[in-house]
Order: structure tokens, then sequence, then C-alpha cells
């Protein structure tokens, strides 16, 4: 099937491509055989102090626990854990301060900390000030080989502006909210070769997370440019990889929330494989989402609060939908849902606060999805779905966006979807797998086969795990 649509009519366009470009890949991650800490967990450890973080190389003591903070305020730092463990405080395990270059953490464990920062810096909300930020951020930070469990904030928070940090061959497992965080206005970071799992279910306090309330593996909150490949995400609380601008949250209680003035735009997500949560990936993830109690600064395009008529109606609905949380269900208010909830505790949410999200020019490629609600969901314009694979039966693909289209009269646009493979045990296609919301995309390109390949394909994700 090689065509053009637009809901209902549609005519050719050109498909627009991330800036990083897209190269062929194969559509099972190559990923590495060693993940986290390559030296071996001691039987026993010690208490010991940490020595002093100075430039040249320095070396932690395998059988040691660290109880403090490490705090790298100087570049030209290789710390070398050599399997060290960094455990036991309500803080970050290492922050690395900005405007460094050239520093590198290898071969450690951070259990039950708040994790690691590559901290960024704070411009004025003007063009010039954001491209200094940027200009001085830090130089050639890498993470490589590290395993880090049970954070009780995200496990690595990337923050704004930062620009070519590198997170690599790590297992980021466990936590209590995101994974991997990459912050608004920061560009270009790589997160390759990772197994990002089962991160986003309670909160610090222990509380169990419900609905929309659960997080995802890898945050892109207005961070662009990126590549992210080769890594595992795997039964994350509600995915894997959600795509969105913060809608300048509590922006009227935090006086460090700032406005974010970049999408998330651009970035490459090739070779991964999703498998055993809700959604893989969410593109414009808060583009239909209540967000009444987030306290946004944005300006809203839409008279909030809007009714859920275009919900309600006689519009079909994918299984994404369900995560919403506006389903008549008596568990369900302000897009927060518990399927194992004892009673409901709120009334239904009749009417909603939207705020527009920002998630254009993406490329998917690549990738491998396996044991999940939905593959996919689109909800922003420019994004290429390109060659990868979709393992069993369930939703691949959503495209749509009811309440951007129905009242802003914008549909989704030009997505490029094609090369995509299956496996379906009940011999569907990829497209009748697929849920196009009727008249809520627009000049969308489809070059996909009616059938699937004769070629023989795995029936589950490569990982390259030995």
């Amino acid at each position: 099937m090689n065509k053009t649509m637009s809901g209902n009519a549609g005519r050719l366009v050109l498909p627009v491509l991330s800036l990083l470009g897209a190269l062929s890949v194969p559509a099972v991650a190559e990923t590495p055989k060693t993940y986290g800490a390559l030296t071996p967990a001691p039987e026993s450890m010690r208490d010991c102090a940490l020595p002093d973080m100075a430039p040249g190389k320095v070396l932690l003591e395998t059988d040691c626990r660290y109880t403090n903070p490490i705090v790298i305020s100087t570049g030209n730092v290789i710390l070398d854990c050599r399997g060290g463990t960094i455990t036991g405080m309500h803080r970050r395990g290492i922050t690395i301060r900005p405007g460094l270059e050239n520093v590198t953490i290898r071969d450690c464990r951070l259990e039950d900390t708040g994790g690691i920062l590559i901290e960024g810096q704070t411009p004025t909300d003007d063009a010039a000030a954001r491209d200094e930020a940027r200009a001085n951020s830090s130089q050639g930070v890498v993470l490589d080989h590290l395993t880090i469990t049970q954070s009780y904030m995200t496990g690595v928070f990337v923050d704004h502006y930062v620009v070519g940090a590198t997170i690599r061959n790590s297992i980021v497992a466990d936590g209590h909210h995101v994974g991997i965080y990459l912050e608004h206005g920061s560009q270009k970071n790589v997160v390759s070769g990772n197994l990002i799992r089962n991160n986003g279910l309670f909160t610090n306090k222990g509380i169990r997370r419900i609905g929309p309330t659960r997080r995802e593996g890898l945050s892109v909150d207005g961070s662009a440019y990126n590549l992210i490949e080769n890594n595992i995400f795997d039964s994350n609380a509600f995915g894997g990889i959600f795509h969105y601008k913060n809608c300048w949250e509590f922006h009227t209680t935090n006086p460090e929330s700032r406005p974010r003035l970049q999408g998330s735009d651009g970035n490459v997500i090739r070779g991964n494989v999703f498998r055993n949560m809700d959604i893989g990936i969410w593109v414009a993830s808060r583009q239909a989402r209540d967000l009444v109690m987030w306290d946004c600064g944005d300006k809203s395009p839409y008279d909030n609060p809007v009714s859920l008529a275009p919900m309600m109606g006689e519009r079909p609905w994918g299984k994404s939908d369900n995560f919403l949380g506006y389903h008549f269900n008596p568990e369900l208010i302000a897009g927060f849902v518990d399927k194992n909830a004892l009673a409901p505790r709120w009334p239904f949410p009749m009417r909603l606060n939207l705020f527009e999200d920002f998630a254009e020019d993406n490329t998917y490629e690549g990738n491998c999805f396996e044991n999940l609600v939905t593959g996919i969901r689109i909800e922003d314009d420019g994004n290429t779905v390109r060659d990868n694979l979709f393992l069993g039966d369930f939703e691949y693909l959503y495209l749509g966006s009811p309440f951007r289209a129905k009242m802003l009269n914008r549909p989704i646009e030009r997505t490029v979807i094609e090369g995509n493979e299956n496996v379906s045990p009940s011999g569907r296609s990829f497209l009748q797998n697929s849920f196009l919301a009727d008249g809520e995309h627009k000049e969308t390109v489809i070059n996909q086969p009616d059938v699937g390949s004769a070629e023989r394909k795995p029936n589950t994700c490569k990982t390259g795990q030995s």
C-alpha cells in the first residue's frame, strides 16, 4: 500500500526528517552484552570515606560503601568506582556541576539514592541567553557502565540546557520516578545501550502511583535533537519513552519553574526494544490530557474548561484512549485511573483543562515492540515511523488527537508511515492492527505492504544479551 491520507482526503507531501538524519538500521535492537557496573559485586562491604574529586583519575574501592554524596565541580575527571557502591542518602548520589569539560563516571553502583544530576544553567528568558547557556554547558560528560537502582528521584537527570551528554551501557531500574529525564532546553544528548526497567510505580514516600501519575522509562521534556538508540525499555510503570513539552507547570507555586520554549523535536529513536508496558512511545503525551491539577503557566488555545464531547460522541476509541482517563468508568477522574482501586474516590470529570503539546519531526526507526497495549501513539506533526517490527497482536500505531483536531481544527499533519513489519498470530496486517482516527490526521504518507513479508521474522525482540 502506497498512498497519502488526509483523514478523508489528502495530497502527497515529502516527509519531514529529523535534523539528526535517519540511517538504515535493523528492526531489532543490537545492544551490549554487558549492562551496568563491570566489576562483580563484592560478597561484603565496609564503610569508606570518599577521596577528593580532583582532576585526573579518581578511584573508589570495590568493597566500599560510600554514604556521602559525590559532587564533581572540576573538569578533566575520570571517576572509576571499580564496582564500589554509593548508597543510603535522600540526596543526589552524584552531581556534576555546570560548565565542566571531560567528566566520565564509570563502573559505579548507586542504590537507594537520588540518582545522578548533570546540572545545567538557568538563563533569563531571551534567545541570546538560552544560546549562551547551551554554549557554556558541560562538554564531554559520559556516564558509562553504571548500575542505578531504587532511586527515590530520577535515576539520571540531564538538566536544562545541557548539551552533548552521553549515558551508555548502564542499568537504570526499580526507581520510584522516571528512569532517565532529558530536561527542557537540552539538546544533542545520547542515550545508548542501556537497560531501563521497572521504573515509575511509586512516589518517594512509597505511595503507589495510579493511572497517568505512573511514570515512564525515559522523559523527553522539551529536549531536542537527541539520539536514543539500542536501549531496552522493559516493564516501566506507564511506558517506554514519552515526548512532551511541560506546560510551565506549578508556575505560581514553584519559584524555580520556568517556561518551556522548545518542543520535544527532532529526536532520533532507533534500534530499541519496548516490551511489557502499556505504551512503547507516546509522542506529545500531554496533548489530550486534563492538566487541571498542574497549575500551567502556558497560554492555552482552548477556552478552558472544555467539554468531553469530542471523546464521548460516536468517535471510535483506540486502545490507548483508555489511558487518558475519560471513559465511562467510576474509577476515573482528571486522567487518573487505577485498575486495582478498591472503590471510586472522585466523581467523573465532565470538563477538562487542555494545553497544546509539542513533539514534532521525530524519527522512530528500526525499533522492536512486543507485549504492549499500544506501540506508538502520535499526537503531533511531522513524525516518521519507519522499518519497525511489531510482534504479537496489539495496537501497533495510534494516530490522531481528538481535541486538537475537532476544537482547534488542526489534525495531525505530515506523518510518514513506511516499511514497518509485524508478526500477528491472528494474521492481521500492520494497518489492521493500527488506529488512524478518521478526520484527525491529514497529509499522512503511508507506504506499507498489505500483507506481511514472506521473510521469516523472530518471535521475540532481539536484545543482544548473552
